[in-house]
């Protein structure tokens, strides 16, 4: 997975956070996103860079696809979903800021039942 991402191509480069939603869909709500608008091009680049390496290692391409998207919030019940829904799609096309993008890092999750810890195992800097 390492020499995955040390194959990819990566220069500096500008994101734009911008409108929100929910996976699957507003009425069916597990995760609320934050979408990309600029640099989304990019994030798809080096997504199909990492696919097409770690596929030559036999770690099969995600059915899914993928969406560039910043994750805020897991929902776990099903209270006020529909304000929640209502103003997500009073958000849809917010403009929420820029960040640079200059490392890509590999990410551990552990899961615990008081919440994620995160860890970097590996970074690359552009």
């Amino acid at each position: 997975i390492v020499d995955s991402l040390r194959n990819v191509n990566l220069s500096p480069f500008d994101i734009q956070f911008r409108g929100v939603g929910a996976f699957p869909s507003l009425s069916h709500m597990n995760v609320i996103w934050v979408g990309i608008g600029a640099g989304r091009e990019e994030l798809v680049r080096i997504s199909e860079s990492l696919e097409a390496g770690l596929q030559r290692i036999g770690i099969p391409k995600d059915k899914k696809g993928f969406s560039p998207h910043i994750t805020i919030a897991r929902l776990k019940s099903g209270r006020n979903k529909q304000s929640l829904a209502r103003l997500l799609g009073e958000q849809s096309d917010a403009e929420f800021g820029m960040m640079r993008v200059d490392s890509i890092r590999l990410k551990r999750s552990v899961l615990t039942p008081q919440g994620p810890i995160y860890s970097t195992l590996f970074e690359m800097k552009a």
